[in-house]
């Protein structure tokens, strides 16, 4: 029997957070009405959203078990990490290219914690929902992370061409799709909806890494079209 979602968990990093970057202002800053309060009141639904900006799947699991062990009232726990994981420390790289840099949360760790966290929470009766990554502007975030001034010939020389940077997130991306598979999990193919749109950089911030207002739309519409599916199951 499909199980009916009223109250919704939501654990992640500044995406789930609805983080933007304003141009103007020249800071981050949250939508005025977050994606998850907006889906909250589409549905009429109570979403409790924990996700913290800079937040890998590492911390994520660390406070994610904490409060499950307090208690957790919920009917699905939303799973959102991988984009601070597969950062590297951008300072470091540019001092030393040819060093074996490792990203913030290697692969195979960011993985196994993923797994772990599902376990944890079906464990408790809760269904996982995960979500795929928004794709990033590779360009964008090449002359975001080298913006203060760190070589930029030594960044691309680690990396051997700027695509890698999109490459290498996609495989995080990937990790938690394939996850979602092997494990059974509701899954929400965020990254499938950005990629289906005509125009990535219209929905992405100037550091390339966040959704811009357009970009947020485009996560609130695949939630909701997760949502109107499971009506029809």
């Amino acid at each position: 029997m499909k199980k009916i979602i009223q109250r919704i968990s939501v654990w992640g990093d500044s995406v789930t957070k609805s983080v933007v970057f304003d141009e103007v202002k020249g800071r981050y800053e949250t939508l005025k009405i977050s994606v998850a309060a907006q889906c909250a009141k589409i549905f009429n639904m109570d979403i409790d959203n924990n996700s913290r900006f800079g937040a890998t799947v590492t911390k994520g699991h660390k406070s994610l078990t904490r409060a499950l062990e307090r208690g957790v009232e919920c009917d699905a726990i939303i799973l959102e990490y991988g984009g601070n994981d597969c950062d590297y420390n951008w300072n470091e790289v540019a001092l030393d290219p040819d060093a074996p840099h490792v990203p913030n949360t290697p692969l195979d760790a960011f993985r196994q914690t993923y797994l772990h966290m599902i376990d944890a929470v079906r464990k408790k009766g809760i269904q996982p929902v995960l979500l795929s990554l928004p794709p990033l502007d590779a360009d964008r975030y090449f002359k975001w992370i080298t913006r203060t001034g760190i070589s930029r010939e030594n960044i691309l020389r680690f990396l051997g061409d700027i695509g890698h940077i999109y490459r290498h997130q996609e495989r995080y991306s990937n990790a938690v799709t394939n996850i979602a598979m092997e494990q059974k999990c509701s899954y929400i193919d965020v990254r499938g909806a950005f990629l289906a749109a005509p125009n990535l950089g219209a929905q992405m911030c100037l550091d390339g890494i966040h959704p811009n207002d357009r970009g947020y739309r485009t996560m609130r519409e695949a939630f909701v079209a997760y949502m109107k599916a499971r009506e029809v199951e």
